[in-house]
Order: C-alpha cells, then sequence, then structure tokens
C-alpha cells in the first residue's frame, strides 16, 4: 500500500490540483488499496470573511446560526485539502468519478475563527460492494492542544471493482438517511440564487464546472448547473426552526442536485437523536438532502 505525506503551508494550489487530476490513474487494485495519505495544511484559519459569506447564505447572523455555521465551516473552507488528496497523481481512481455522498461533522469544542490551525486529512475506511467503492475521508481540525472539530466525509466511486470487502470501521453517516414526511408543513420555502458561484468555488476549492456553468452542466445532461452541496447546507442551517442548545454533530445525506433558480421547500420534524429535515426542489417526490442535526 502506497503512503505518501504531504504538508501544505498555504491553502493547497487550484491549478497545481487540477494537474494532479489530468495525470494518468494507476487504476482501482486491491492489494493496494486507496494509498496511505497524510495531507496536512498547516496554518489553516476559518476566516471572518468565509464565515460572513455562509452568514449571508443562512440569510441569519444570530448567535445559534452562528453555533450551527461553526460546525460547517471547516468542511467549507478546509474542503480543498481533501479534494489535493484525491486528485493527487498516486490516487488510483480519478476525481471525475468521485460523488460526494455523505457528511458528517462533529464539535468537540469552542471552534475558533481566524485562529491559526492544522487541519488533517487521510483515508481510513473503503468498502468495495456490487455498483461502486465507497470511501471514507476523516478530517480533523487541530487548535493549539486541542480537537474541537472532525469530520468524515463519504465519496462514492461507481464502477465494478473486484473482489468485494471492506477495510476499516464505518464511522461516518449511515447508509440510510432518515424519512421526513414530504406531507409535514414546511418550515421555508425559497428560490436557490445562483450569485458568487465562483467565490464559493474558491471557498471549497472544488471547480467542478457543473457547479459554474449551465452550458456545460445541459451539455453534461443535467437541467442547469447545481449549488455546491456545503452551499445548500448553509441555507438549510439558517431556515431550521432555533434549538435550545447548539449542535454538535450534523449528518448530511446528497441524494441529488439543487439546481440555480429553481424553488426548494424545507421540512423539519423531530427524530430519535436530535432534528431531522429535508429539503426538496419543488416538483420532485424525492428530496436533494435529508440531514440529521443532533
Amino acid at each position: 500500500m502506497t503512503t505518501h505525506h504531504k504538508t501544505f503551508l498555504a491553502p493547497p494550489s487550484l491549478p497545481a490540483m487540477g494537474l494532479g487530476a489530468l495525470w494518468p490513474s494507476s487504476g482501482w487494485h486491491a492489494e493496494q488499496g486507496f494509498p496511505e495519505f497524510s495531507f496536512i495544511w498547516r496554518d489553516y484559519r476559518i476566516s471572518r470573511q468565509a464565515l460572513d459569506v455562509l452568514q449571508r447564505l443562512a440569510g441569519r447572523n444570530d448567535d445559534v446560526t452562528t453555533e450551527r455555521l461553526l460546525l460547517l465551516a471547516p468542511h467549507v473552507t478546509g474542503f480543498r485539502l481533501t479534494l489535493a488528496m484525491l486528485m493527487h497523481p498516486r490516487w488510483p481512481i480519478p476525481i471525475w468519478r468521485a460523488l460526494q455522498l455523505r457528511n458528517r461533522m462533529i464539535r468537540h469544542g469552542d471552534v475558533k475563527v481566524a485562529f491559526p490551525s492544522d487541519l488533517i486529512a487521510r483515508a481510513i475506511a473503503w468498502r468495495v460492494h456490487g455498483k461502486g467503492i465507497e470511501l471514507d475521508v476523516h478530517a480533523r481540525l487541530l487548535q493549539g492542544a486541542d480537537c474541537p472539530w472532525e469530520s468524515i466525509t463519504t465519496f462514492y466511486y461507481r464502477g465494478r471493482f473486484t473482489p468485494l470487502f471492506s477495510r476499516g470501521a464505518a464511522d461516518g453517516a449511515p447508509s440510510a438517511s432518515p424519512v421526513v414526511d414530504p406531507a409535514l408543513p414546511p418550515v421555508a420555502h425559497w428560490t436557490v440564487e445562483g450569485g458568487q458561484r465562483l467565490r464559493f468555488t474558491r471557498l471549497t476549492g472544488d471547480t467542478n464546472p457543473l457547479h459554474l456553468l449551465d452550458a456545460y452542466a445541459r451539455r453534461a445532461g443535467f437541467a442547469a448547473a447545481s449549488a455546491h452541496p456545503q452551499r445548500i447546507a448553509a441555507q438549510c442551517l439558517g431556515h431550521l426552526a432555533p434549538t435550545q442548545a447548539p449542535p454538535r454533530q450534523l449528518d448530511l445525506w446528497l441524494k441529488g442536485p439543487v439546481y440555480y433558480g429553481r424553488a426548494v421547500t424545507l421540512r423539519q420534524a423531530a427524530g430519535d437523536d436530535g432534528d431531522d429535515f429535508a429539503l426538496w426542489v419543488d416538483g420532485d417526490e424525492r428530496p436533494a438532502m435529508v440531514g440529521v442535526m443532533r
């Protein structure tokens, strides 16, 4: 199994990531699996400006919303470190075959804004099944001696891979999402605005043109360009009903694209472990995003 450790002293360069993604992939070999990579971003910071962007998307800047967004912010602004790993020339499967499937974000303490930190990303588990591979990437935020936040992002590579096996514990969001009744009265209804697409791309490092260009998305078979899932998550967190305590865990299931310019409806219900919510693009029977906020 290939090992590789890389340290960034500045945000991973988007052009360099793009060049890495163009390098021919070695292909999947079960005996090698995914590389034992450890990517570290030194002096990583959640900037005040990035939090302001998320607050504007959420439509609220009260204390309750800010606490929710601090659970999401490291996933947004640190996502490019995960992408740098998945776009590395030694990664066995090309990035364009990867689909972000589920997220689990956990707060263990106070997440400090504009604080010099270390962000660490590594692949911790994968499962090969009949229709593809699920990969779990673990990210940890270190602020001084504390680890106030961590996440597990599950990606999916569609295709036929053999043999069928699993490696590592599946500690991310479970494969099955909660079911939110579509007959519930909505807690919010809005139209997904499509401005500042490039600015949000710079925040996440996700330069997929499906999130930027309507013409490109239509040629690829989609109705239009779709918003980054993290952008939609911020809007959901701003529209959910207030809770008494700050959330400590957020699980998300990404089930379909949310196109710019489309109206969406958010519903919320009390679940076994917290507040369940789901977002529907108007006219669709299936929700595009489901979440649990604990």
